[in-house]
């Protein structure tokens, strides 16, 4: 029966390379050797245990890994601590405690990891894609979790934001390998988002199905859809709209390109024809004529343009939009301009998304259908600086381009119209754009601009700031 000694324990580190009771050699790379005790080793690791006592094996390999590891890990097994644990040589002896089973050393490199590696000095880049890595590949090749969590929890994106780390981390995208992929969705976490722009600005980079290789494939599949489009529902929808473009104008995709990016299309569809189900809260308490916000905003007046029913069941209302969620405002037949108002100061970016949908064109499938998005957003409400996008007319990004001699009332009276030609914008009466699609796109978007050419189906409202703007809607 063998000693019941509990380790880790101090068998003393100057027994390392005893003549006399060093019974096995571990061979180093460079052909260095280490002669260490059996029993101490096999006390501390039930895999040399076996290798020594049932397989009678007197010398163990460890040219995979450094000679700074493989001392670190003898004597560690020795005195039962971790001094000679650092930065550099930490990947190879949290390798050997797994591979050898060393449990009371895992659990100090995990300890190391916490209080030592996400420990950074200047909080930059590097320090932080070091970090990272370990605990992508510990998570890849080790099947040990708990760094990728421990990452995730801990780290502070300061002066390194969120959003630049993932763009960076995942730089040169068809060549990263398929871990980096999985962490930069753990890190993300909600903020799905930011994948989605990595992807769509890669993809925008060559526009073309070609561009579908392996890791896109494998980043559609492990894209959590149902929290993307919950949490980010605009952002959502310009990546579908994206790739539904580049579908439709390929005509040499591949089936396994077909199948994901069809099947990843469809898992968004209620969120687009389900209008009832988008406006299945308490309609009664959001729709407000607009005679109750009178005496809102003393002393000013709206000037907001009294828009008569369409027809003898329909009928416009004022009423504030629901938060981060697509509504149908304009049921079939279309009327070709929105109204909304924005009120006063908010004291946050106002995002405004106008999703229009057209019929199907050139399609995989009769029954499809496509659509562009016009979003637009303040990017500073004392100058009344308004951003905006045209989706499949120019960069699919806000802060870009903007529109001109915005108003600076506080109350401003938006109406967006979509012709055959043109997409026009006023504020208080005043054209702040007039966007000629077969003229103003930019470059690289000569196709892709003629969706905006058809007569559309339907139009949707977006916003994740609904509290301070009012939106013009059909109802029935």
């Amino acid at each position: 029966m063998k000693p019941r000694i509990r380790v880790p324990a101090n068998f003393g580190k100057e027994h390392i390379n005893s003549p006399v009771h060093g019974n096995i050699k571990l061979k180093l790379k460079d052909g260095q050797e280490i002669k260490v005790n059996s029993i101490i080793m096999s006390l501390n690791s039930p895999v040399i245990d076996n290798l020594t006592s049932n397989l009678t094996q007197s010398t163990l390999e460890m040219d995979d890994f450094t000679n700074s590891a493989v001392d670190c890990f003898v004597e560690s097994m020795y005195t039962g601590d971790v001094e000679k644990l650092e930065k550099l040589n930490f990947e190879d002896v949290n390798k050997m405690a797994h591979v050898f089973k060393v449990g009371w050393l895992s659990k100090k490199c995990v300890l190391f990891y916490k209080t030592d590696i996400l420990k950074f000095e200047n909080n930059s880049y590097r320090e932080i894609e070091f970090a990272c890595e370990i605990a992508s590949r510990a998570h890849f090749h080790l099947k040990q979790k708990q760094f990728v969590s421990l990452f995730v929890k801990h780290v502070t994106f300061d002066l390194v934001s969120k959003n630049t780390f993932l763009q960076r981390y995942l730089a040169g995208f068809a060549k990263v390998p398929r871990r980096r992929i999985d962490t930069s969705l753990a890190v993300a976490g909600k903020d799905l988002n930011i994948i989605g722009n990595c992807l769509t600005a890669y993809l925008s980079s060559n526009f073309e199905c070609a561009k579908f290789d392996e890791n896109v494939l494998y980043l559609l599949q492990k894209l959590d859809i149902g929290k993307f489009r919950q949490t980010y529902p605009s952002q959502f929808m310009e990546l579908v709209n994206f790739l539904s473009e580049i579908l439709e104008e390929s005509e040499s995709a591949c089936d396994e390109v077909k199948s994901t990016i069809t099947s990843f299309i469809k898992r968004r569809r209620t969120i687009l024809v389900k209008g009832e189900e988008i406006q299945d809260t308490d309609s009664a308490n959001s729709e407000m004529q607009l005679e109750d916000f009178e005496g809102l905003e003393e002393n000013i007046d709206f000037g907001c343009k009294d828009v008569q029913s369409q027809t003898a069941n329909v009928r416009s209302v004022w009423r504030r939009p629901l938060k981060s969620q697509w509504e149908v405002i304009q049921p079939s037949p279309p009327i070709h301009s929105v109204q909304f108002i924005t009120l006063g100061e908010t004291g946050q970016q106002r995002r405004i998304g106008l999703y229009f949908r057209f019929p199907a064109g050139k399609s995989p499938s009769p029954n499809e259908a496509y659509g562009r998005t016009f979003g637009m957003q303040c990017e500073n409400n004392d100058t009344s600086v308004w951003s905006y996008y045209i989706y499949g007319c120019t960069k699919a990004q806000l802060n870009s381009q903007f529109l001109y001699n915005v108003p600076r009332d506080k109350v401003k009276h938006w109406t967006v119209t979509k012709t055959f030609t043109h997409l026009n914008v006023t504020c208080n009466d005043v054209t702040v754009l007039n966007f000629n699609f077969a003229t103003d796109h930019s470059t690289g978007f000569e196709n892709s601009c003629q969706m905006w050419m058809r007569n559309h189906s339907f139009v949707s409202f977006s916003t994740p700031f609904p509290e301070n703007i009012l939106l013009l809607s059909q109802v029935t």
